[in-house]
């Protein structure tokens, strides 16, 4: 019998200016993502590969 891993999800606020959200949205949009999408992308591109096998 198969036992799923659960998957952590996290939740990160902060601070910005309404002008780096914007730029935020914009750069997120030209990769066709949510801003969600585009900053968990940016946060998995910076972790080391180890971390991430881990965490699936």
């Amino acid at each position: 019998m198969a036992t799923k891993e659960s998957q952590k999800e996290i939740q990160i606020s902060f601070r910005t200016t309404p002008e780096n959200r914007r730029l935020a949205r914009i750069e997120a949009a030209k990769c066709n993502m949510s801003l969600n999408e585009w900053i968990k992308s940016l946060v998995e591109s910076k972790l080391p590969k180890s971390t991430l096998s881990n965490s699936k």
